[in-house]
């Protein structure tokens, strides 16, 4: 009895696709492996578009640093820690200035102490996330000898994203919602950060 072509051809057709379909899910495995969705360490540059309890507006420089120790697949949780500094010129008291008044060069520190939780979602390059953070703020605004310093609590809600670089080596780029205070007076203000990610 005579095979036909077709009859030939079946399972060459048939070994081909379970090929594809094995490489297939050795490249799913592989991606699920490398994805980027780890615990991991954030050191980077901040901005923070400050609204003072002086009632002054200043734009501040400095660092944020973040630690994030996965529990769950989509969760974390987190510590944040930053220090951003700067100047502004603010009314003058009257016992420094005399009745007439004056502007002072006032020097600002402010750091922040927050912990909380990071939701996120990776693929083996990229992880957009969102967090939810609670702590301490501390003030400082100084000049001609004299020095204001507030301490107060802080909320932060924040989104960003983690690009991968290497296996162990990533960038990060987040934006927060701060509102910084006490019982008394709230303040809003914005931090833009940019660093690398050490995964591990």
């Amino acid at each position: 009895m005579q095979e036909t072509g077709g009859g030939r051809q079946r399972p060459r057709i048939l070994g081909a696709v379970a090929m594809a379909v094995g490489f297939l899910l050795v490249l799913s495995g592989a991606a699920s492996a490398q994805n980027i969705n780890q615990s991991n360490v954030f050191v980077g540059y901040s901005f923070l578009a400050d609204n003072l309890f002086s009632g002054q507006h200043a734009s501040l420089n400095g660092w944020s640093m973040s630690a994030e120790k996965k529990y769950l697949p989509f969760f974390g949780l987190v510590g944040d820690v930053s220090g951003v500094y700067g100047s502004k010129g603010l009314p003058g008291s009257a016992s420094a200035c005399g009745s007439a008044g004056c502007v002072v060069q006032s020097s600002i520190s402010q750091y922040t102490f927050d912990v909380g939780i990071r939701g996120s979602y990776a693929t083996n390059t990229i992880r957009p996330f969102a967090e939810a953070l609670f702590g301490e703020v501390h003030t400082t605004e100084s000049g001609l000898g004299l020095s204001n310093t507030n301490n107060g609590f802080d909320a932060l809600l924040g989104a960003g994203i983690d690009c991968r670089l290497t296996r162990r080596l990533g960038c990060r780029a987040t934006i927060d919602y701060i509102v910084t205070g006490n019982f008394v007076v709230r303040h809003n203000s914005i931090r833009a950060s940019s660093g690398l990610v050490f995964r591990f």
